[in-house]
C-alpha cells in the first residue's frame, strides 16, 4: 500500500466509510505495531512524527497550505495516524472472526527419522526418551525435550564389522515436510534441522582431522569451538569451514540460491570470508555477500515466520515445507508480489494465509492437501 493508498483509507475511516476489510486491514496493523515491531526510527523521530500526525489531524477541517514533507515522513505520519485512531477500532469494537478454510490444516511438528550406519531406521517421534543406540565408542539418547543428543562411552567395546570402529561410520538424520528436529553432535555442536532436509555425520569425530557434514535443506548451527580440527558443512555447491560460530545454511534442491547467513564468528563459504551481519548468496557459480539487518532467516528457529520484502513464490514455499502441502498458481503474476509480515509458524495455515491476503493483493484456495494462489 503506498502513500497515497494510506491517506485515502485514513480519510475513509476519518469519515466513518471504511469496509469491514478495511477496518480489518487497520486491526491488522495495530496488531502488528502492538507487537513491539522495530519502526527503524529514532525515539526522537517517533515523538516529532507524532507532534505532527495530531497537528495534521487538528488542521484536517482547516484550509490547506502548500507544505513539503519528505516522503518516508509522509509515509510514517500516514501510517501513525491510523495505528493512533485504530486504537478506537481495537478497544471499542470486537476483533473480527479470523478466516478459516473448510479442511484448515495444522502446523508441522518435531518428527525425524534416525538412520544408523547399518541402515536401522528409528522414528524419533515415536521412540522413548532415553538410550536409543550404541554406536561401538558412542550412545545416543533422545532427552524428555526431543532432543538427539550423542555422547561418548566410557567402556570402549571391541571392534566389530571387521575392524571397522564409529569414526568411519556415518548416520543420517532426515526431517519430513511439516518437521523439524534438534540435535547435538558428538563434538557438543547444537543443530536445528528445518522441514524436508538431511544431515549426515560421522557416528565420532575422534580420529578425524576435519569435522565434516553434509546437508541438505535448511539448518542453523552452533558450532562447538576446536582449533585443532576446522568444521565444514559440504552443501550443494559449496563448503563452508568454521571453527567455532553460529550460522545458517539454507541449501534446499528446488531454490535457485544456497544462502548462508552468519550470526557470530567468522566463516569461509567456498574461500569467502563472512563476518557477522553479512549473507553469502551462492548461484553456483558466484558468490554475492549481502550485509543483512535482521534475524529473518533464523526466524523458523524461533517458532516463527518473518518475511521482509520477499516474493510470495518463496514464501509459499517455506508454507509448502512445514504444513506439508502443495501450492498451484492460478495466478502466476501473484508469485512475484514482495510481502513482509511476522506471525508464529505454529498457528493453523488459514491465519498464516490471512496475514498474506490482509498485507497484499492476493487470495487463497484451499482443497485438501493443496494450497491454490488466486
Amino acid at each position: 500500500m503506498n502513500d497515497k493508498q494510506v491517506k485515502d483509507l485514513l480519510e475513509r475511516f476519518q469519515a466513518g466509510a471504511c469496509s469491514d476489510q478495511e477496518l480489518e486491514k487497520v486491526r491488522y496493523w495495530l496488531h502488528k505495531f502492538r507487537e513491539d515491531e522495530q519502526s527503524g526510527l529514532s525515539q526522537i523521530d517517533l515523538e516529532t512524527i507524532d507532534d505532527q500526525m495530531w497537528q495534521t489531524i487538528l488542521k484536517a477541517t482547516q484550509p490547506k497550505t502548500a507544505r513539503i514533507i519528505s516522503w518516508p515522513l509522509r509515509v510514517a505520519v500516514s501510517v501513525a495516524s491510523i495505528i493512533i485512531l485504530g486504537i478506537f477500532i481495537y478497544f471499542f469494537t470486537k476483533d473480527s472472526s479470523n478466516k478459516t478454510f473448510a479442511n484448515d490444516i495444522d502446523a508441522g511438528k518435531n518428527t525425524a527419522v534416525l538412520i544408523l550406519s547399518d541402515g536401522k531406521r528409528i522414528n524419533l517421534l515415536n521412540a522413548k526418551n532415553g538410550l536409543l543406540a550404541l554406536q561401538s565408542t558412542t550412545q545416543i539418547t533422545k532427552t524428555e525435550e526431543g532432543e538427539i543428543i550423542y555422547t561418548s562411552r566410557r567402556e570402549l567395546p571391541s571392534l566389530q564389522n571387521g575392524g571397522k570402529s564409529s569414526y568411519s561410520e556415518s548416520n543420517t538424520i532426515l526431517t519430513p515436510r511439516g518437521g523439524q528436529y534438534k540435535l547435538s553432535l558428538p563434538d557438543g555442536t547444537k543443530v536445528w534441522l528445518n522441514a524436508a532436509s538431511s544431515l549426515t555425520y560421522p557416528v565420532s569425530f575422534s580420529w578425524l582431522k576435519e569435522r565434516r557434514i553434509e546437508l541438505s535443506g535448511e539448518a542453523y548451527f552452533e558450532v562447538a569451538k576446536d582449533n585443532l580440527h576446522p568444521f565444514l558443512v559440504q552443501s550443494k555447491t559449496q563448503t563452508v569451514k568454521v571453527l567455532g560460530t553460529r550460522f545458517n545454511i539454507s541449501a534446499y534442491s528446488d531454490d535457485q540460491f544456497t544462502n548462508t547467513t552468519l550470526f557470530e564468528g567468522s566463516i569461509l563459504v567456498n574461500q569467502v570470508t563472512l563476518k557477522p551481519g553479512q549473507q553469502a548468496v551462492n548461484s553456483g557459480t558466484t558468490i554475492k555477500v549481502n550485509v543483512l539487518d535482521s534475524d529473518d532467516d533464523i526466524a523458523w528457529k524461533e517458532g516463527g515466520f518473518s518475511f521482509r520484502n520477499e516474493p510470495l513464490q518463496n514464501i509459499m514455499k517455506k508454507i509448502s515445507r512445514w504444513y506439508n502441502v502443495d501450492v498451484v498458481y492460478q495466478n502466476k503474476e501473484a508469485g512475484k508480489q514482495v510481502f513482509g509480515g511476522t506471525i508464529s509458524k505454529y498457528e493453523k495455515i488459514s491465519q498464516v494465509l490471512h496475514m498474506l491476503e490482509l498485507t497484499g493483493d492476493v487470495k487463497f484456495k484451499v482443497e485438501g492437501k493443496t494450497i491454490t494462489v488466486l
